[in-house]
């Protein structure tokens, strides 16, 4: 369960409205892929892109240590300023450790002096000028790119060494952790636990995970009642993270989102436990319907910065990701291509997918109430919600901390708790109601009951007030109410009893009858003088007398003609 939560008894529940405001507007950028045909530059800005993502190799840029380049740093910055030419902004991803920082041969084996990194990172910051932000690695929560998988304070220890070394030389820049495969919370806590926090300026993730078919609407609960890792709008999870550790403030930069269109033979996926199961892809009119839908979404998030499109064109070679591309392999355009350019003319905000829950639901309760004591029978009406979350699951009923019978709507309602014929006179007992949302969450609540041969009298209390209505008349509400809210409507008579002061003795003048249960609200025309009225409610069966407090009032003589 996601968390445990004990709540008093709500006797009334409101409706929880919820309410965004103006969420900013989602910057939108392309991934540059193998292979391309297509000039990125050229291709980037008929697009109408707001950034590119490329690629940099710390292998390439520092073969030695402290040996750099110059031919490969040279040629970062030629690709650099082609695209800032093109009023592009740049997002460099540097990966990939030479042979010298890590001692295999493996470029995708971490280093083994994470200060080497940061060292490489403020040289290459300081002599490629032109680049506006920096992701620190691909996907390093994935043994794929980074050997051994998650290794959380090995990577923050690489962020902790090359933040510094950046800012010191660009401090403009933006420094973005690694995207981490699909929306890797676990990951992000992570890495906050090993000192993440001061070392980033934006955190990176990725949605374009393998087999993808579902689009961004599509949500499901992991074990923890998450919305899960691999969908679309499970980084709203991350920032959950990041607002726990007071980087609410701080944006999400999608750095791959996307859909393959490389096959949708329904056995094509190669990976994982849907291997040979279902397609690798979807179609060309899919993937273009599904990147509206996500801009769309992302645009109705404040907490997105940049999503990158992976890829610009789709390539050869590779068992999954190579049909990514807005356009196929001979660079011709497909659907999305064009829908991608229409974001430039503005993005229409649509919120989309699952939504984040770790509030327990609430109980409206009409029976039975808490101190209840009864006669014979007893009914049970309460009724679990889960007022701005994903709705409740079931709510379990026990008696005495056994297992009694499941609501699976929430609503535990009975007519007569047929346990109770069964309960000896003068025993209590517990009745607690265990609710469950569907994000995992559970709260409970308690009630004591107390089954009884004969049902003692319950005390009343007795209440007037009067307010003037003309020269000569005045208007007297009130009403008898038992102090136990779980007895019925007091039942019997009470009477209103007007006295009229005369000399120094109150003289009885007038006498109304009223139903006890229904309140009282009489106009009386009363003679001038000074007078006191008091409810007097005489007591029937279950509830005792009562008397109200006495209130006194003057009726002045009417003016002289």
């Amino acid at each position: 369960m996601r968390s445990r939560i004990l709540l008093p008894i709500v006797l009334a529940l409101g409706a929880l409205a919820a309410s965004a405001g103006p969420a900013a507007a989602v910057e939108v950028g392309v991934n540059q892929t193998l292979n391309q045909t297509r000039n990125t530059a050229d291709t980037a800005s008929a697009l109408r892109s707001e950034w590119v993502r490329i690629w940099g190799g710390w292998d390439a840029v520092e073969p030695g240590q402290d040996r750099y380049a110059a031919n490969i740093v040279h040629d970062m910055n030629v690709e650099v300023n082609a695209l800032k030419a093109k009023g592009l902004k740049v997002l460099v991803v540097m990966q990939r450790t030479p042979p010298w920082a890590s001692g295999t041969s493996d470029p995708f084996q971490p280093p083994v002096d994470p200060a080497d990194f940061g060292s490489m990172m403020g040289y290459v910051a300081k002599h490629v000028p032109g680049v506006d932000a920096w992701e620190l690695w691909n996907e390093p929560d994935s043994d794929t790119w980074f050997r051994g998988g998650e290794q959380p304070a090995r990577f923050a220890a690489m962020l902790k060494s090359a933040y510094p070394a950046i800012k010191a030389v660009q401090p403009g820049d933006v420094v973005v952790t690694g995207g981490t495969t699909g929306n890797n919370m676990d990951f992000i806590e992570a890495l906050y636990q090993h000192g993440l926090k001061g070392n980033f300026d934006a955190i990176g993730v990725h949605t374009d995970t393998v087999c993808l078919t579902d689009g961004p609407d599509y949500s499901y609960r992991d074990p923890q009642g998450r919305i899960g890792r691999y969908t679309f709008s499970s980084f709203r999870e991350v920032h959950e993270v990041m607002q726990a550790h007071g980087d609410g403030d701080k944006k999400i930069w999608m750095t791959e989102l996307g859909w393959s269109t490389q096959s949708t033979d329904p056995t094509s996926c190669p990976y994982g436990a849907k291997k040979g199961l279902k397609a690798v892809g979807v179609t060309e009119n899919e993937q273009a319907a599904f990147l509206t839908a996500a801009y769309q979404c992302l645009r109705a998030d404040p907490t997105i910065g940049v999503a990158f499109w992976y890829g610009l064109q789709d390539f050869d070679g590779h068992s999954h990701a190579g049909g990514y591309g807005l356009y196929r392999r001979n660079g011709s355009a497909k659907p999305a291509a064009q829908t991608f350019k229409a974001l430039a003319d503005g993005i229409q905000a649509r919120r989309c997918g699952g939504v984040i829950d770790t509030a327990g639901p609430q109980f409206t309760v009409k029976a039975p109430q808490d101190g209840l004591v009864f006669r014979k029978e007893m009914g049970i009406d309460v009724k679990a919600t889960d007022a701005g979350g994903v709705g409740i699951k079931g709510t379990e009923l026990r008696i005495d901390g056994k297992f009694y019978r499941y609501f699976g709507d929430g609503h535990a309602t009975m007519p007569i708790l047929w346990e109770s014929r069964e309960w000896r006179n003068g025993t209590s007992h517990k009745l607690t109601f265990v609710a469950e949302d569907n994000a995992g969450n559970e709260a409970s609540m308690s009630v004591t009951v107390k089954k009884v041969r004969r049902l003692p009298k319950a005390r009343t209390v007795a209440t007037v007030s009067v307010t003037p209505v003309d020269a000569t008349s005045v208007r007297v509400t009130g009403g008898v109410s038992t102090t136990k809210a779980q007895t019925a409507r007091v039942t019997g008579k009470a009477f209103l009893v007007f006295d009229r002061l005369e000399g120094t003795r109150w003289k009885r003048m007038h006498k109304v009858r009223k139903g006890a249960g229904r309140g009282v609200d009489v106009i009386k025309a009363l003679a001038p003088g000074h007078w006191r009225v008091k409810l007097v409610y005489k007591g029937k069966k279950r509830f005792k007398k009562s008397v109200s407090a006495p209130v006194e009032f003057d009726v002045a003589p009417a003016p002289a003609a």
